[in-house]
């Protein structure tokens, strides 16, 4: 039989156009140095990609205060979904029996030893507890029936797309963060944001201190006593909705003034007077806007070291300050 059934080739169907494949969150790496491993007390400092934390923790182990360290981490900061943390204790150490066990009880979560790749983070966590940089004093008095109280500026920059913003504490502490800001999200008011962020920033990491927040923008203290009143204005043309399924940055730090204002005292500051908190969070603030620019002259390392130093080196001017005109 000359005729053959010609059978058609199958061929694929064209890729439906409304459907979207899910895609994994992103990763962050945090890494985690403690300046001794001996307690009781155990002075640690985190650096990723983004930011910085910096404390102590009282704990029976190193061990302890690792897992101390990343449950306060978890709390404080709602927009780490899936982090690694990267711990430098060794193989032998008795952290990686729990290491399963805190994927479970903190979800999105591990702990892992450093690798190769890791080194710059590493690298900058264990350089801001080298010696001669600034020791917090009393990070975190929990344990303190009477609250002690702190002073701290903060300070925004914004160039083009990109923002930043830093804090800094009359004990040292301090913190920073840059970013490319989206001007369909948060509106026209990018540095009143800015500045908002920083001063969120002090609110949700001194915790239970009675805190003194130095600022420059009339406009932000105004915008936050309205929160602690009980107003939910925002920024104009700012939006709440975010792809990633996060809280935008102000609604939580809406919340964070209002929970907290019992214990907050907003004053303002004249910018660029020589104030050495409100200066050292000016040049973190610009610090931060610059390497989420892309500047060439700061690798991870030098970001974070450069961080500590201005920290480290303006809250002591103020300290000293303090005592020569008490």
């Amino acid at each position: 039989m000359n005729d053959v059934l010609q059978r058609p080739m199958p061929t694929p169907r064209p890729p439906r156009a409304d459907i979207a494949f899910a895609r994994p969150r992103y990763i962050d790496s945090v890494a985690i140095a403690f300046a001794d491993r001996f307690g009781p007390v155990f002075r640690f400092h985190a650096v990723s990609t983004v930011g910085s934390w910096s404390g102590e923790v009282e704990a029976a182990s190193i061990e302890a205060a690792v897992l101390d360290v990343i449950t306060r981490l978890r709390m404080d900061e709602p927009g780490m979904d899936r982090v690694r943390f990267l711990v430098d204790l060794g193989a032998a150490s008795r952290l990686w029996r729990h290491a399963p066990e805190v994927s479970a009880l903190l979800p999105g979560t591990t702990i892992e030893m450093p690798r190769a790749a890791d080194r710059p983070l590493m690298d900058a966590a264990e350089a801001a507890l080298a010696p001669g940089t600034a020791t917090p004093a009393n990070p975190d008095s929990r344990s303190d029936p009477t609250l002690s109280s702190v002073v701290a500026a903060t300070d925004g920059s914004v160039r083009g797309k990109f923002t930043g913003y830093g804090w800094l504490a009359s004990t040292g502490e301090y913190g920073l963060c840059g970013f490319r800001h989206s001007a369909k999200q948060i509106g026209s008011e990018v540095v009143l944001i800015a500045e908002l962020r920083a001063m969120a920033g002090v609110v949700r990491k001194l915790r239970s201190r009675h805190i003194t927040v130095l600022s420059d923008s009339q406009d932000a203290i105004a915008m936050a006593e309205r929160w602690m009143s009980g107003d939910e204005n925002l920024p104009e043309g700012y939006t709440t909705e975010r792809a990633d399924g996060r809280p935008a940055g102000l609604v939580a730090a809406r919340q964070h003034f209002r929970a907290q204002r019992n214990r907050l005292k907003l004053t303002w500051v004249k910018g660029h007077q020589g104030h050495p908190l409100n200066e050292g969070a000016d040049a973190l603030a610009r610090l931060a806007r610059r390497y989420a620019a892309g500047a060439k002259d700061l690798t991870a390392v030098e970001y974070h070291r450069r961080a500590a130093g201005l920290a480290g080196a303006f809250a002591a001017e103020f300290r000293r300050k303090q005592v020569e005109n008490p």
